[in-house]
């Protein structure tokens, strides 16, 4: 069976399923690269400090949204923060606890955002100028099909660098 690619180019039921599983193992190794040496934060933790830092401040809610998590489990994971003196409790708005970032919490998520590219620029590495213009156009074509109509751009972007960044998901001024 062959099926027509969205290149264009026809690709084989097997060779699809194979590139497939491709970009599944690398989407790991990417994200094992990105999180080494991070034993103390969890994946939601980074996120939630990276989010805050770029959007500060934000609301328990706007955090759970963003990080994918339960309002409940929101209070805690900001709880945690609070104890290793990343984020602090601001202010009430209505009924919404503000949350902000820290000096030391901006330090940390500014390093953990440094691992995070220097991760990409390793996996990068034995690309061309060329190819990497050609996988950046691949990957603005791969994200415009996901987001933001199936994941807000918030979620999608939880741990961009918004300054470096030229998705056209976020709103280059809101950090």
């Amino acid at each position: 069976m062959v099926a027509v690619g969205h290149l264009g180019g026809t690709i084989g039921r097997m060779d699809e399923m194979s590139l497939a599983n491709k970009l599944a193992a690398l989407a790991l190794a990417v994200t094992e690269a990105m999180l080494s040496g991070v034993e103390d934060l969890a994946p939601s933790a980074i996120a939630a400090l990276i989010s805050i830092r770029e959007g500060a401040p934000m609301s328990i809610g706007e955090i759970a949204a963003v990080v994918g998590l339960t309002h409940s489990a929101a209070v805690r994971l900001v709880d945690r923060l609070e104890k290793e003196w990343l984020v602090r409790r601001q202010r009430r708005v209505g009924r919404e606890v503000m949350v902000e970032i820290t000096s030391r919490g901006r330090r940390r998520a500014q390093q953990l955002q440094e691992n995070r590219l220097a991760a990409m620029a390793r996996v990068l590495a034995p690309l061309s100028g060329e190819e990497r213009a050609a996988l950046d156009g691949l990957v603005d074509r791969v994200i415009g099909g996901i987001a933001p109509a199936t994941v807000p751009a918030a979620r999608f972007c939880r741990m961009c660098r918004r300054d470096g960044c030229d998705c056209g998901l976020h709103d280059h001024g809101e950090a």
